[in-house]
């Protein structure tokens, strides 16, 4: 039996579906224009200690933190730790020049001393004279940012050297601001350089290496056990589809009817008229400097007015009991059952998932290399925004990412595209349909969207196999809780 709508209404909001779809891969993929999300945690990088998406500057902290704690008297170990933090650089020389500061306080934090305070002055000088060569050759050409970043640097170096010739109490007020403004915990690690670890001010900044070590371990752990939960999920999903004891229950609807697209359609127009909304506002806001700080909560809070898009198919008299029942907000046999199977189904597909990673992180190795240019991490706006350690834009993100995502992109999906596509073709087919729609819905660069689709085609089997979408958002809550559990101990350990 067809699902309600018409074959008519079908075309019209597929085409709706098609033409908003296609603008959003646009702007994710091929526009240069920031997201309103990303223009929202570049409005208060300012105001970060750190810049905690950068995998250098995370790197550097943990790993002074850990020599902290465990303080050997050993250079070589001291050596060891500095190769730590170093090893995500892949060539010191091209750093920009704010990096290439904090390595020079790196160095001295972390081997101390004389020998700290040398290796420091040698990377200080390495910078000055490179400074003072590229003007003369550059004078004309050098762009005025440049410009300002030698500027700048220049006077990160002189505050430097005073401190660690041990006259910090030399520097200016203006100095110190000046510094820590621009480097954030860094400059304040110089600024306690040579201070006893007992002092009150080095406490604070360096303590935090057993948490992270604690973290570190439970991740591990955790990563552990899923890989040989999945392992053994899927092993037995695929003995229990081949004697017979798990069949589909979804049942899927005769080709006519308009009820998954009007929701996809619904969805996508305002997705994307959100997401052109808040860019617009964003870029009015800007032209009078910097955005307001309460510029992320308003588009954070208002991705929430978007899930009403869901229940279009209600306007034109679709009963409640009936779209649930479409939708697949049901349980037939109980929802902790489904509940059980969206644990069970999503730790089966984790090797599809783990697959999808790895060709990812090839393909992105290989356009990097076909590019000439070094591997650079994708921007994380999350990540960004989660570094503020604001509590109200945390609890904002979580919700989005544990309530938001799986109650609204599984209804949307799961509920709606996979269900619609299922009345025109089989259930393979349309779980990887359904899954590239909901991977490219997502703004990741294309090379490393390999998990995103994979995540989404194994939501789309859970729902095929149970019939409810219970499962599928349960799935979805577990990843997303899962990842965004990490950050947050990431950003707890170094804060």
């Amino acid at each position: 039996m067809p699902d309600p709508g018409s074959s008519g209404m079908a075309w019209f909001a597929g085409l709706i579906a098609i033409v908003c779809f296609g603008t959003v891969v646009y702007l994710n993929q091929v526009s240069n224009a920031s997201s309103s999300t990303q223009k929202a945690a570049k409005s208060v990088a300012t105001q970060q200690t750190v810049d905690l998406a950068d995998p250098v500057t995370l790197a550097s902290k943990m790993v002074i933190k850990l020599a902290h704690l465990f303080d050997s008297k050993d250079q070589a170990a001291r050596r060891a730790w500095l190769g730590q933090a170093q090893s995500p650089i892949t060539d010191p020389a091209k750093r920009p020049e704010v990096d290439r500061v904090r390595e020079a306080i790196l160095h001295a934090e972390i081997l101390k001393g004389e020998d700290g305070v040398e290796e420091a002055t040698r990377l200080l000088d390495a910078m000055e004279a490179e400074f003072a060569d590229r003007p003369d050759r550059l004078a004309r050409r050098l762009e005025e940012d440049e410009q300002r970043n030698i500027d700048a640097a220049r006077e990160d170096i002189a505050a430097l050297r005073r401190i660690y010739a041990g006259d910090a109490a030399g520097l200016s007020d203006d100095q110190r601001e000046r510094l820590k403004a621009r480097h954030g915990w860094f400059a304040e690690v110089a600024f306690t350089f040579g201070r006893p670890d007992s002092d009150a001010d080095r406490v604070r900044l360096l303590s935090g290496g057993g948490p992270l070590i604690a973290g570190i371990l439970l991740v591990v752990g955790a990563g552990l056990g899923a890989v040989m939960g999945g392992i053994g999920c899927s092993i037995a999903m695929v003995v229990l589809i081949a004697t017979g004891k798990i069949r589909r229950r979804f049942v899927a609807p005769a080709p006519g009817g308009s009820f998954g697209w009007e929701i996809l359609a619904a969805f996508m127009l305002a997705f994307l008229g959100f997401k052109i909304g808040a860019s617009i506002l964003a870029v009015v806001m800007s032209r009078a400097g910097q955005l307001p700080e309460w510029f992320p909560y308003v588009v954070l809070g208002g991705q929430w007015m978007v899930a009403l898009a869901i229940f279009v198919p209600l306007l034109r008299g679709v009963r409640f009991g009936e779209y649930r029942k479409l939708v697949g907000w049901t349980a037939e046999r109980g929802v902790f059952r489904e509940i059980v199977a969206g644990i069970f189904g999503y730790l089966a597909g984790l090797p599809i998932v783990f697959g999808a990673l790895m060709v990812s992180l090839l393909l992105n190795f290989l356009v990097h290399m076909w590019s000439g240019k070094d591997v650079q991490p994708p921007e994380n706006p999350i990540l960004e925004l989660a570094g503020r350690g604001d509590a109200i834009l945390l609890a904002l993100l979580f919700t989005l990412a544990t309530i938001w995502a799986p109650l609204v992109e599984e209804t949307v999906f799961r509920g709606g595209a996979f269900r619609a596509m299922r009345a025109h073709m089989g259930f393979v087919l349309a779980a990887i349909a359904s899954a590239l729609i909901f991977g490219f819905m997502h703004g990741y660069p294309v090379q490393l969207l390999g998990p995103v689709i994979a995540i989404g085609f194994v939501f789309a089997l859970i729902r095929e196999w149970r019939g409810s979408i219970i499962g599928p958002i349960v799935a979805h809550f577990l990843n997303n809780a899962t990842i965004l559990a990490i950050v947050f101990l990431i950003l707890n350990a170094a804060a």
